[in-house]
């Protein structure tokens, strides 16, 4: 093993200066690269080479960086990976134009010793709600280090190379698993690794910088086939995530110390989010989230439930999800259902399949259905319908008297009630996109005809699709009560609703759009009488061909600009997208 030191030695310092989307430069003659890589910057938008707009290259296109947080450190980095001696000052969106393409870095914070940008912190690839207007730039010391040369490419392959060789290896790791049903029952099975010390020492989960030559892993069945991967990646900086291996190589960043791969990896689990519609695989990420104590992909899965829990509460999955991932669930004002009562039928539903539920989870359960949010007359109904009456009937009856109250009582007067709670969510509306509180167009600016049973039953009426058959009718104006409350029930708000997808569209209603595709949501009612007492946070949902809900955006100043590629919260590869434009009155 000793003849192999000195080459071990280089390639350990080689491999200390690369990054997975940087690239290792030396001093030594100028040779550039064909074609840009990930992560690789210039400047635009200038006429000096040392300043210009930030510009990243990523999947094949450039993008911008959003100037949220920019600054001086943030300057010194992109100089630095531009071979720059130094920076001058971080400017502004806007000095130097505005790009086009994606944005691709927001709340980007450097430390200002990195040698790439993609090494700072930042929202993740393409996660920002910015224009063009504001992108960032930078102003760069005139003097260049321009002599490099760039073969990091290469030290990746050879690296790869070196691992599946095991040549010079002196370092054993070995993933166990026992085939028992239990921990440490049956008989174990091992997968052993030969790699570098020196290669592993970088990261300390290894303790390959120690006089041990060996170490031991539990791993679960499904993990340890995937430990060949993750070492091999410790070589290469590449490594293929899919829903299958997410979780494993998740969780054996999370051992081994890989920040950086932890966090790509967690980034991936939200890609990987739409692509099982059973949703056994997301109610799977979830239930790992909640273990590893990943709050960062913990939200995202709930996010996504939430925003197509009329999917999930029809899907595979639906038997299989705990009781405290349903009650996380209901808790939240993002959920997107057709209405309240749909969130009711739904939990009965849940009950019904799932035996083994208490009476004291139910009821924790049914005290997140928001009881106000039921129209008055299905709010009626409930105790004729609801399969749980019976066994609750105490809570239900406080619950139906809290709901009427709220449909005969002015919320002033409910205010001032001594029992009447501040931050109460039951008062809050969800997202519902039953009639007459959404609107539904398709690609083309039609509109899709709504034909939803509102008539209530204990299984839920509402289920089904997000949408039907697109009907040639072009809608633009919709009324819907003052609110939701019974109060208002011959008290209707007019709206105007627009989907511009060409500028020509904006220039024919005289509206200036900054960025395409455009909706606007205003209201057309005047003198609107209720401002100090109602407001609206309505909301903008993208489904994709109404398979799910992949990104939801309020509307600011009566617009709401769609994001494409990365920018979306989701992924979403068809281009046929459907708008589903929800008003959601509140009580101020």
């Amino acid at each position: 093993m000793q003849k192999h030191g000195a080459m071990l030695s280089a390639l350990w310092i080689l491999l200390l200066h690369v990054s997975p989307l940087g690239s290792m430069k030396l001093t030594l003659f100028k040779s550039p690269r064909a074609s840009p890589e990930d992560g690789d910057i210039r400047l635009a938008g200038a006429k000096t080479h040392s300043q210009g707009r930030v510009e990243v290259y990523l999947h094949g296109e450039w993008g911008t960086v959003c100037h949220n947080g920019w600054d001086l450190p943030d300057a010194q980095v992109v100089c630095r990976q531009l071979h720059f001696t130094g920076a001058v000052s971080a400017v502004a969106g806007g000095t130097f134009g505005e790009g086009s393409g994606e944005i691709w870095l927001d709340q980007t914070k450097c430390v200002g010793t990195e040698n790439s940008l993609s090494n700072c912190s930042y929202n993740g690839w393409g996660i920002s709600d910015c224009t063009h207007k504001q992108d960032a730039g930078v102003i760069c010391v005139a003097g260049t280090s321009e002599n490099y040369v760039d073969h990091s490419l290469e030290l990746s392959e050879d690296l790869g190379q070196l691992f599946d060789s095991e040549e010079g290896c002196d370092f054993l790791i070995h993933g166990q698993t026992y085939t028992g049903l239990k921990r440490y029952d049956g008989e174990m099975v091992n997968t052993t690794v030969c790699a570098h010390r020196m290669i592993l020492s970088r990261f300390p989960g290894f303790n390959a910088s120690t006089d041990v030559d060996e170490i031991s892993i539990n791993l679960t069945q499904t993990c340890r086939p995937h430990l060949p991967s993750l070492i091999r990646y410790v070589y290469t900086r590449r490594l293929e995530v899919t829903t299958t291996t997410a979780e494993c190589f998740h969780q054996l960043a999370s051992h081994f110390g890989m920040r950086r791969l932890m966090e790509d990896a967690g980034r991936l689990f939200t890609k990987l989010l739409p692509q099982d519609p059973s949703f056994l695989t997301q109610v799977s990420f979830y239930e790992y989230s909640v273990e590893a104590g990943d709050r960062v992909l913990q939200e995202n899965c709930l996010q996504y439930m939430a925003w197509n829990f009329q999917k999930l509460s029809t899907s595979k999955a639906w038997s299989s999800v705990s009781a405290e991932l349903l009650q996380a669930l209901l808790s939240r004002s993002d959920l997107v259902v057709p209405g309240e009562t749909f969130v009711l039928a739904a939990l009965e539903d849940w009950v019904s399949q799932v035996n083994r539920t208490t009476s004291v989870e139910q009821q924790a359960l049914l005290a997140h259905v928001r009881f106000p949010m039921i129209p008055a007359k299905e709010l009626f109904e409930v105790r004729f319908t609801s399969a749980l009456y019976s066994a609750h009937q105490t809570l239900y009856q406080e619950k139906l008297l809290k709901g009427f109250e709220a449909h005969s009582l002015p919320f002033g007067t409910l205010k001032n009630s001594s029992t009447f709670q501040r931050n109460d969510q039951d008062y809050l509306p969800r997202i519902y996109t039953g009639p007459p509180w959404s609107v539904t167009f398709n690609q083309s600016g039609e509109t899709v005809q709504r034909q939803i049973n509102n008539q209530y039953n204990h299984r839920g009426s509402y289920r089904g699709s997000y949408y039907n058959t697109p009907m040639p009718r072009t809608i633009q104006t919709q009324s819907t009560p003052v609110h939701i409350s019974a109060l208002f029930a011959d008290k209707m708000v007019n709206w105007q609703l627009n989907l511009f997808k060409k500028r020509s569209d904006c220039s024919n209603r005289g509206v200036r759009c900054d960025s395409l595709p455009a909706a606007r949501m205003r209201m057309s009612t005047s003198n609107f009488q209720y401002q100090g007492s109602i407001r609206y946070s309505n909301r903008l949902l993208l489904s994709c061909q109404g398979r799910y809900i992949f990104h939801i955006m309020d509307f600011k100043d009566t617009f709401a600009y769609v994001p494409t590629g990365e920018n979306v919260t989701y992924p979403c590869t068809d281009e046929e997208h459907i708008y589903h434009f929800v008003v959601r009155p509140e009580y101020i």
